[in-house]
């Protein structure tokens, strides 16, 4: 549950920000006058349309990246349990 959460949330994030669309079009979209550089990165997913004033509006959602972590800790933690109880049952069977 925990992969498939974070892949999810990655994705819409990846998806709010990152279109075919050029730059122009992807801060218009969002209604976001005048001229625009747009940032981007993977992790933690963001893109940022920052205009000639040095205003910056976030595309990506602002839940996207907490459920992205929290999702991918939950799946470490099931991963260590799993591991460990393995093991435990592997220690008592001798």
């Amino acid at each position: 549950m925990g992969s498939a959460a974070a892949f999810g949330a990655y994705s819409w994030g990846v998806m709010s920000g990152f279109y075919i669309l050029d730059p122009d079009q992807m801060c218009a979209a969002k209604g976001i006058p005048g001229d625009h550089i747009v940032t981007q990165w993977r992790l933690p997913v963001g893109a940022q349309c920052v205009t000639s004033d040095g205003v910056g509006t976030e595309l990506a959602p602002g839940w996207v990246n907490p459920v992205i972590f929290i999702s991918l800790a939950l799946l470490l933690l099931a991963l260590g349990t799993g591991t460990l109880a393995a093991v435990r049952r592997h220690l008592s069977s001798r």
